[in-house]
């Protein structure tokens, strides 16, 4: 297991906000965070806030991080009352924005704990949904756009088979020289913003892979408070 199991419950006096019913699971729904915070960092944001939304499981390239019992439902799915949010078990996999080596990472852990989950009750990889599956919302996006679906069930079944190998992981992305990530493309899922970033003046587009340093964040935070 390349991952640690933790939990941060949310405290009982918070169920009849964020886990109100009683719940026995019948599915596992998948979301990407579309967020590069860690996991402990995603929990300790939904687990504090006020609004009713919430999951139970958020795993990054370290840590898989429950909050919520599986016993207790979560408001994820964008279904209302439907199986989404009353039957299933949200898992959140993190770093899903800007993808890179510690999201593909994420995604490999959660085929792993998907898998003990899945083997605990006794299930099949067709109990495994999307967030789509439930409300149409283009979640997990980055999966969606990398066409990944498929592989992530075949990682799981292979985890619950026990023939995982190099060849059924998930590839980790490709770090690129210096010199030729200026000119990367933005991935699927962000290439509006990008280039509406550009058609504004807030950023030429290059170097879209690379970590932004303090100094250029300051530029970009200034130069769209200046379009306004």
């Amino acid at each position: 297991m390349a991952y640690t199991i933790v939990n941060k419950f949310i405290p009982e006096s918070k169920y009849k906000l964020k886990a109100p019913y009683s719940m026995t699971p019948q599915y596992i729904t998948i979301h990407n965070t579309y967020n590069d915070a860690s996991a402990r960092n995603e929990i300790a944001y939904m687990s504090g806030n006020s609004n009713v939304t919430g999951y139970h499981v958020a795993i990054d390239d370290k840590e898989a991080v429950q909050a919520i019992p599986f016993s207790r439902n979560a408001f994820h799915a964008g279904d209302g009352q439907g199986n989404g949010n009353r039957k299933s078990i949200g898992i959140e996999i993190c770093y899903s924005k800007s993808g890179g080596p510690r999201y593909y990472a994420a995604e490999a852990n959660a085929a792993e704990y998907v898998a003990g989950v899945l083997t605990q009750y006794g299930w099949g990889i067709d109990r495994i949904k999307w967030h789509r599956d439930w409300s149409g919302k283009h979640c997990p996006h980055r999966m969606i756009d990398e066409k990944r679906l498929d592989l992530f069930k075949n990682t799981v079944k292979a985890h619950m088979d026990g023939k995982v190998n190099v060849a059924t992981k998930p590839k980790p992305q490709e770090v690129l020289p210096l010199d030729k990530q200026k000119d990367a493309k933005a991935s699927a899922s962000l290439a509006k913003d990008v280039a509406r970033g550009k058609e504004l003046g807030i950023s030429d587009g290059t170097y879209l892979h690379r970590t932004a340093t303090r100094e250029e964040v300051i530029a970009m935070i200034v130069r769209s408070v200046d379009k306004k």
